[in-house]
């Protein structure tokens, strides 16, 4: 089996895991939002990355004092932006719902992050084979994005009656919106989790020269990412407590608690696998493994939103056209992968 073949694997593996990462939400009856972000952001970017690192790093995390200044902020800083968009996040898909919210961030931040490390990191293979391939999957990407985007439109319309025998369609207009330029803006600032791991790569090579294995490195790269994405989670979710005053809930609801310890279990598990999987996908793989990751979780958050009811009440119309967008994204992924032959 070729590494490529082993890389794209991976990757959908790592996709489908994180595009179940949200469904614990759905089951959390006791705490509010605050109480189950908290756990999950404690779990997710603290113990796991720290954990794993501890046991695959050598010399860490000393050795991170060896690494100047330079080396290491860009990916904490990157990292930062990240969390803003992963409190974000979190607000859309209440807002949203899982499939849409999914749908919209991640769709936005697939073609920023597997662009711009594309611009900036391979300016030589622009115009190559891989990359006209890789461009054509971002625009696939943007078709079936903006293609699911209508459809959750479709469906937050609904029909009534105005009590005078006149059927008319009122949307819950001012609501979608609001939800809607949080997920865009959550999008484009979640792109920075690639970015964060593809300008950490400082910190990877000096994981391998004190002789962490190369499939591994990235897992030096995380904490320090994933550290700066921790300000704003954390910080967000503790306000949130203060303000309602739900410290005291903490201590109850372990059931609540165990499914926020289950969604960061699920999304550090599924960002391990992307790291290694990139390490196998050749010269584009910062870009393509990416784009792979990022449509998988789409596509996964979307059969998971089905099945969970979101879409119960639909109209066949906003199912049509959600429809035909997982289909483009299908597609998108297929083209993608060829980019890393």
């Amino acid at each position: 089996m070729s590494s490529s073949v082993i890389g794209i694997l991976l990757t959908l593996f790592g996709g489908l895991l994180a595009g179940n990462c949200m469904l614990p939400l759905k089951r959390v009856r006791t705490w509010p939002w605050e109480c189950t972000w908290l756990v999950f952001s404690l779990v997710s970017l603290v113990a796991m990355p720290y954990m794993i690192a501890g046991f695959t790093i050598p010399e860490w995390p000393h050795l991170y004092a060896a690494l100047p200044l330079a080396a290491w902020l860009p990916s904490l800083l990157l990292g930062f932006g990240w969390g803003i968009a992963q409190v974000l996040f979190g607000l859309a898909v209440v807002r949203l719902g899982m499939s849409l919210a999914f749908t919209i961030i991640i769709g936005l931040g697939t073609v920023f992050g597997t662009l711009i490390p594309l611009i900036t990191l391979h300016r030589a293979e622009l115009y190559s084979r891989n990359s006209a391939i890789l461009f054509a999957g971002c625009g696939l990407t943007i078709v079936g994005v903006a293609l699911s985007g209508f459809a959750g439109k479709l469906r937050e319309r609904r029909v009534v009656d105005d009590g005078a025998g006149q059927r008319s369609v009122r949307g819950a207009d001012g609501v979608y919106l609001i939800g809607l330029g949080i997920a865009v803006l959550s999008g484009v600032l979640s792109s920075m989790l690639n970015l964060s791991l593809t300008f950490g790569e400082p910190i990877a090579q000096a994981a391998i020269h004190v002789g962490a294995e190369a499939s591994k490195a990235a897992f030096a790269v995380w904490p320090v990412a994933l550290a700066g994405g921790l300000i704003p989670n954390l910080g967000y979710a503790a306000w949130l407590l203060w303000k309602n005053r739900n410290w005291r809930l903490l201590t109850t609801g372990w059931g609540d608690a165990f499914l926020s310890l289950s969604m960061g279990l699920l999304w550090f598990g599924a960002v391990a696998v992307y790291g290694v999987s990139v390490r196998y996908l050749g010269r584009l793989g910062d870009s393509a493994g990416w784009a792979i990751y990022e449509i998988t979780i789409m596509l996964t958050a979307n059969v998971a939103g089905l099945m969970t009811g979101e879409w119960k009440r639909a109209s066949r119309l906003s199912i049509g056209v959600l429809s035909s967008g997982v289909f483009i994204l299908i597609i998108a992924i297929i083209t993608i992968a060829f980019s890393t032959s």
